[in-house]
C-alpha cells in the first residue's frame, strides 16, 4: 500500500484513465484545428458575371473604399468610372475556349474610359471630396474574379475586379490592344447602363 491508502493497482487504473481522457482531448483539439483551417482555405464564391447589353451608351461604375496613406496620413478613396461606348473594337485571333462562349463572335467591345478618384470626408458632416481625373484612355472591359479568373469580354461583376486592357484607335473601327492593363485599386461596389434612347419611327 501507498501512502494514503491507494494501491499500486489503482494507481495503474488512474493514470489509464487520465491517459485515455489526455487521447481524447487531444483528437478533439485536431480535429477543431483541422475544421478551422478547412474553413480558411473555403474556396472564394464565383462572381455573378453579367454580360454588357447591346445598346449601352454609358456605363457608371464605382469601386469599394479603400485606404492609403500619404504624407503619414490615413485617407479613404473610392474610384469612379464612366466607360463611354465607341464604334471600335478589338479582336482577336486567339480565342480561349472558356471564354468563348461568353464573349461571343464578333471582337471585344471598346471603350473611352474616364478613371476619377475621390477622397472620402475627414468628417462625417463634411461634404465629400472633390473628384480628381486619374487617367483617359481607350479599352475592352471584363472583370476578374478572387482566383484571377476572367469573365469574358464585354462583361462586369459586383465584388470582382475591374481590368481594362488599354488599346489604341484610329481611323478604321478596328483597335489593337497595347498589352497594357489597368486594374481597380478595390473590387467592383455597382454598376449602371445607360442605355441609347430608342429612335422613334414615327418622327
Amino acid at each position: 500500500m501507498f501512502p494514503g491508502g491507494v494501491s499500486p493497482v489503482d494507481m495503474r487504473s488512474n493514470w489509464k484513465k487520465a491517459l485515455l481522457w489526455s487521447s481524447l482531448g487531444g483528437v478533439a483539439i485536431g480535429t477543431a484545428a483541422s475544421m478551422v483551417r478547412n474553413r480558411r482555405r473555403a474556396p472564394a464564391s464565383k462572381p455573378r458575371c453579367t454580360k454588357i447589353p447591346d445598346g449601352v451608351a454609358r456605363i457608371h461604375l464605382q469601386t469599394e473604399r479603400y485606404q492609403v496613406e500619404e504624407s503619414g496620413n490615413a485617407w479613404t478613396l473610392h474610384d469612379r468610372y464612366l466607360l463611354q461606348a465607341t464604334p471600335f473594337k478589338a479582336w482577336s485571333v486567339l480565342e480561349l475556349p472558356e471564354t468563348s462562349n461568353v464573349s461571343g463572335e464578333g471582337g471585344s467591345d471598346i471603350y473611352h474610359v474616364t478613371h476619377s478618384q475621390f477622397r472620402d470626408a475627414a468628417e462625417p458632416e463634411s461634404a465629400p471630396g472633390e473628384e480628381c481625373v486619374l487617367d483617359r484612355f481607350y479599352g475592352t472591359v471584363t472583370a476578374l474574379g478572387a482566383d484571377g479568373k476572367s469573365c469574358g469580354s464585354n462583361t462586369l461583376a459586383r465584388g470582382a475586379t475591374l481590368e481594362i486592357a488599354k488599346c489604341l484607335v484610329g481611323g478604321a473601327s478596328n483597335g489593337v490592344e497595347t498589352g497594357e492593363l489597368h486594374r481597380s485599386a478595390a473590387p467592383i461596389l455597382n454598376f449602371r447602363f445607360e442605355l441609347e434612347p430608342r429612335s422613334n419611327p414615327e418622327a
